[in-house]
């Protein structure tokens, strides 16, 4: 096998490929026929086959039961109204055989068209519908019971059922769901032409029950909307229809006795009165069977012209391009997995070095960088391993140089920022030291001052002098080094918050509340008091200056306890939730975001001595700061009292001891 070096060498590289062959070779043969013969073909023919399928299953479980239903609700209808016109014992028994023929066959609708197979072959809006129609024909009891008692007009009776009727007829038209355009017309056109034999069925089941003379103005609107609705849909009906089923429809409405029974309904409509009862039922009857054998004639031809072949044509296809296809498939599957396994391999290689050199060796290099170590650059490079591929060889040389980059630009930045850190370092204490002796001037000054003015002059001067120094420590905390004051005592608490407050600039609005017996170690005091007074003044920077700051000190079970409290406006969650996650995690100090530059100093010391640092809202509406420190840096009353610690003042040993 090659080595890595081999690789690396312009001459004298291993027998390679290029990878662009392979690339055709893997995608070209399933890209050509999964995309040309499979989508092009085979799914657009397995979704014509799965949308007749669907087709013929509505058909059969909910277009043929509600046929049947709309069939007895005619039959129905007719009884109904000749047993209101005409109320005899024989027309009640008609009336009551042909409401059990309805409810039967409404019954059986409901068994097929809601039953769960068939349901989830419809859309949501085609089984709400399915539903609806289930109801209304249940609702058809009311107009049964008012019949029954004779108090509806034949009209009012002629509507509830024609109103059932119509629902259903809608219900069909949803369910022809082919995108075979022909299919679709035709069909909705044949049940146009069924929909406009109904309406003729109405006029004459009205005219009948009237028997004669003139039409009242709501039976007369009523039977010229009738009329209207039924000349618009044998209208819509032949725009539908093509072929041997238009030549069949026009056939009717061609036919002599058609002609007849518009013109009798011509004449109804314009005269108000009902023609001779013999003469109307003569042309209804008339017109009555050539449009029932056109209609049923039309529908043979479209199942043997339209329907059976649409569904041979589109099964052929799907035979076809599915048997193809899938020969194609299983071609592209063998030869795709011969060629990817090879690929395949080189690649994984490459990419557990990537993966290595991010979540593993570069993380390992940048903490050891931290901690100032040295680290070598050949050692922590490695090569990665060869690719028998000429491009993956090429980008294997590629990552390699990425990676040395990487790990040279990591020592890189740590260099710089141990240069920037040494930066601060020795501003910091060039500018303590000059801080050290300026507080003993202006305490030798205060000394001798002679007025109550100048000696305030003095004191705020001296107060300054010490957010100076605490600001330049901040240089010294953010690069990592110690701070230069330090206690030789444990120093009380209080005198803690004391000397933390006296480095705030408002340290008028600030009240100390609580108390404590405990004393926090000398070797810790400054880092606290550096820690508390950053807390203090940002509460005072972030509330209204005619409000308190209230700190609470207090022991508790983990150690002491001290509580910054303001009266500001406070944080949003999202933002106190970012700041606590930043005070739990010293992350590393970045120079853009210099904003932050106390949440860091606070962030750091919290760090390095396991101080607990927390926000949170404040009864207030503004922030509550709870700093808690362990009991590891404390030292209780007894303790520091038998060392001395009542007559230590919160003094270092050596205030500039250290300042260079």
């Amino acid at each position: 096998m090659s080595s890595p070096e081999q690789v690396r060498r312009s001459h004298g590289r291993p027998h390679t490929r290029p990878i662009g062959r392979r690339i055709v070779l893997l995608l070209a043969i399933p890209l050509v026929s999964l995309v040309a013969l499979w989508t092009f073909s085979a799914v657009p023919a397995l979704d014509e086959a799965i949308q007749r399928n669907q087709y013929s299953g509505n058909r059969e479980r909910a277009g043929d039961p509600a046929t049947r239903a709309m069939q007895a609700v005619q039959e129905e209808r007719a009884a109904a109204v000749a047993a209101l016109t005409s109320p005899s014992s024989a027309a009640a028994q008609r009336f009551r055989e042909a409401t059990g023929r309805t409810e039967s066959a409404v019954a059986a609708f409901r068994k097929t068209a809601l039953a769960p197979e068939s349901v989830e072959h419809l859309t949501d809006a085609e089984v709400q519908r399915t539903r609806n129609v289930g109801n209304q024909l249940d609702q058809l009891a009311s107009i049964r019971s008012q019949i029954t008692a004779q108090n509806v007009s034949a009209l009012d009776a002629i509507n509830a059922y024609s109103t059932a009727f119509d629902n259903t007829v809608r219900l069909l038209t949803t369910l022809v769901t082919l995108d075979d355009v022909s299919v679709f017309q035709q069909t909705n056109g044949l049940l146009y032409m069924y929909w406009a034999r109904d309406f003729m069925l109405r006029e004459d089941t009205l005219l009948t029950a009237l028997g004669g003379g003139r039409l009242k103005a709501g039976t007369r609107a009523a039977f010229a909307q009738w009329a209207g609705t039924r000349a618009e849909l044998v209208d819509l009906g032949l725009i539908g229809l093509g072929g041997d089923m238009a030549e069949t429809m026009s056939g009717l409405v061609n036919s002599p006795a058609y002609a007849d029974f518009v013109a009798l309904e011509t004449s109804v409509v314009e005269q108000g009165r009902t023609p001779d009862p013999r003469q109307w039922r003569a042309v209804t009857g008339a017109a009555g069977q050539v449009w029932l054998g056109s209609t049923a004639k039309a529908g043979e031809q479209l199942q043997h012209d339209e329907v059976a072949p649409a569904g041979q044509a589109i099964m052929l296809r799907v035979y076809l391009a599915g048997g193809v296809g899938l020969l194609a498939v299983i071609a592209s599957i063998v030869l795709s997995l011969l060629f990817a396994r090879r690929h395949a391999d080189e690649l994984r290689r490459l990419q557990r070095s990537a993966q290595e050199l991010a979540n593993e060796r570069l993380p390992r290099v940048v903490a050891r960088l931290r901690r100032g170590e040295r680290v070598d650059l050949e050692t922590e490079t490695p090569r990665p391993a060869a690719g028998r591929t000429r491009e993956v060889a090429l980008v294997s040389e590629a990552f390699e140089t990425v990676q040395r980059q990487a790990i040279s630009t990591a020592i890189g930045e740590a260099e710089l920022r141990a240069s920037i850190n040494r930066v601060f370092v020795n501003l910091s204490w060039r500018s303590q030291s000059l801080l050290h002796r300026q507080l003993r001037l202006l305490d030798q000054m205060e000394r001798r001052a002679s007025s109550a003015e100048e000696l305030d002059d003095l004191f705020r001067l001296d107060h300054l002098t010490t957010r100076m120094r605490r600001h330049a420590e901040g240089l010294v905390i953010l690069s990592g080094s110690p701070t230069v004051r330090a206690w030789d005592h444990p120093v009380a608490a209080e005198d803690v918050v004391r000397a933390a407050i006296a480095e705030v600039e408002d340290y008028t609005r600030i009240e100390v509340t609580g108390a404590s017996a405990v004393a926090v170690t000398g070797d810790v005091v400054a880092d606290v008091i550096h820690l508390l007074a950053e807390l203090i003044e940002n509460a005072t920077a972030y509330s209204p200056p005619t409000t308190e700051v209230t700190v609470k000190v207090e022991t508790v079970a983990n150690g002491l306890a001290v509580e910054v409290v303001d009266r500001g406006i406070g944080l949003a969650p999202e933002e106190l939730d970012s700041l606590n996650r930043r005070l739990a995690n010293a992350v590393e100090f970045d120079l853009v975001d210099t904003e932050r530059l106390g949440l860091f100093v606070v962030a750091r010391l919290a760090a390095r001595h396991d101080i607990k640092v927390s926000l949170q809202p404040s009864a207030y509406g503004g922030t509550t700061a709870i700093v808690l420190v362990p009991h590891a840096l404390v030292v209780m009353d007894e303790q520091w009292q038998a060392i001395g610690g009542g007559a230590a003042a919160a003094q270092p040993a050596a205030a500039g001891a250290g300042a260079p």
